[in-house]
């Protein structure tokens, strides 16, 4: 396999003939225990679909477990698989954008390492792409089976501060997505938290872009723990309330000169 190395970042990659039709993306930090299974599953349902011409991209993002250990064994035995390294831990915000900038593919999904996700329910997101009913496509838990009452309210309390502040109706903001990459091309991303996830969303929306919700089964954390904790998701709430003012301001726009990612998608 080819090993390019950019900055922090070591990126192995089986070389396509053709760009992706479709970039599965997931960052993983601290998930040595659900990771294989992970991959496991999900070529489980891509070998299924050869027509759908895939890339996945993984961002180990600086693990402090046996996860990079644990990647690095099971990332060969798949083909058209990335792998992107962090040196140090540099948070999900991060670990997602550089997954961005490595997906090839006209559509992209984020997908979280932690199993909590079905990867059954990825035809479903794929065919909604491939019919272009959505160009923002999220998943919308209907059962949220691994949350603790507290952190329940919390999610509720996030969800209903940020449609009221941005006055959408979105019933999730950080569950499984698929998007066009001509969402990227037209938006800047500027979060440096969680928030990156909502960002997108809204900017979508008041782009005009077609957002789309379908429900989605949570199967819960079988394995290992959230890295998820109050720091994080005070970061996220502060990046809400700044983006929330900036959007009620006149400097704000939601494209940008400046786009996430060009249009030019490189084979």
């Amino acid at each position: 396999m080819t090993q390019l190395t950019l900055t922090v970042l070591d990126i192995s990659l089986t070389p396509m003939t053709n760009a992706p039709f479709i970039s599965f993306i997931t960052p993983v930090y601290n998930e040595e225990q659900n990771i294989a299974r992970m991959l496991a599953n999900l070529f489980a349902v891509l070998n299924q679909h050869p027509e759908w011409n895939w890339e996945v991209v993984l961002i180990e993002d600086g693990s402090r477990d046996n996860t990079l250990a644990v990647l690095r064994n099971e990332v060969p035995k798949y083909s058209n698989t990335c792998l992107i390294t962090h040196e140090k831990n540099m948070g999900y915000n991060q670990s997602l954008k550089d997954g961005l900038k490595a997906a090839r593919g006209q559509y992209m999904m984020y997908i979280g390492a932690d199993e909590e996700f079905d990867s059954t329910e990825i035809p479903n997101f794929v065919e909604i792409l491939r019919k272009g009913e959505a160009d923002v496509l999220l998943g919308v838990r209907w059962q949220r089976n691994a949350y603790q009452l507290f952190r329940f309210f919390l999610s509720v309390i996030y969800i209903f501060l940020l449609n009221w502040l941005y006055k959408v109706r979105i019933n999730d903001y950080n569950w499984s997505q698929a998007w066009n990459r001509k969402v990227f091309e037209k938006i800047e991303l500027t979060s440096h938290s969680l928030f990156v996830l909502p960002e997108i969303i809204v900017k979508a929306i008041d782009l005009g872009f077609k957002v789309k919700e379908i429900p989605s089964n949570h199967r819960g954390r079988q394995w290992g723990k959230s890295s998820l904790n109050m720091k994080i998701m005070g970061a996220a709430l502060w990046d809400s309330l700044k983006f929330g003012l900036l959007r009620k301001s006149k400097k704000y726009r939601p494209g940008s000169d400046a786009p996430f990612l060009s249009s030019s998608i490189s084979t």
